[in-house]
């Protein structure tokens, strides 16, 4: 049969929200870390730590994938795999105290010690953490991000001028597949928490039947 290319989608409905339930505004509105692991989580865990007012923080789940091609041309992928998975939450810290400014330099967030010594040490054995954020939708659900295992990373910058200082922190997940601070084989570096989807919108259609070339009159 001959092709009609308005007969190849079954029925078209209106591009429209789905529901105003699924929509986040806002910021993720609280960020804590555990030197350990969080409790209910890791096998021997520390106390969570507040890390305060954290501006423009943004969680960023990243893939890379490897392609396979075939031989003959043209050449074709014939194998996509992924290659390299990572989890990433940065943003910008403003609460300035010994304890974020430690864990700024990859330090231990812990420790009692107001004077604080950048490179002192290469060793991170002691000063690995879990880092937790949430952010709540407006019906109440919230949203969370946790990351097993990560070090502060980046530069910190205590700047001048009139404005309340900032400095960017970044923490990048790492591999926590043995369970030292929660993960596990299949959760090796950490997980995202989210929301069923709700309700309909009206008009739309979601899931519009597809017809094959060959089936269309």
């Amino acid at each position: 049969m001959a092709y009609s290319g308005d007969q190849h989608f079954g029925t078209l409905g209106t591009q429209s929200v789905r529901s105003t339930s699924d929509l986040f505004q806002g910021f993720w509105s609280r960020v804590d870390v555990c030197k350990g692991g969080f409790p209910g989580e890791a096998a021997a865990p520390g106390t969570p730590f507040y890390l305060g007012l954290v501006q423009e923080g943004a969680l960023e789940i990243s893939r890379e994938d490897t392609e396979l091609l075939g031989t003959q041309f043209p050449q074709v992928v014939e194998l996509l795999t992924p290659s390299q998975v990572g989890m990433k939450f940065s943003g910008n810290f403003a609460e300035f105290h010994k304890h974020n400014l430690r864990l700024a330099i990859g330090g231990d967030v812990s420790s009692s010690d107001n004077f604080i010594y950048p490179g002192a040490s290469c060793e991170f054995g002691d000063v690995f953490v879990s880092l937790r954020a949430l952010r709540k939708r407006c019906d109440g659900f919230i949203m969370d991000c946790m990351i097993w295992k990560t070090i502060a990373s980046g530069a910190l910058t205590i700047g001048g001028g009139a404005e309340v200082i900032n400095s960017p922190i970044e923490f990048n997940a790492l591999d926590d597949s043995n369970g030292d601070l929660g993960g596990s084989a299949s959760a090796p570096l950490g997980y995202l928490y989210a929301p069923d989807p709700q309700g309909t919108a009206p008009n739309a259609v979601t899931d519009p039947a597809l017809n094959s070339p060959a089936d269309a009159s």
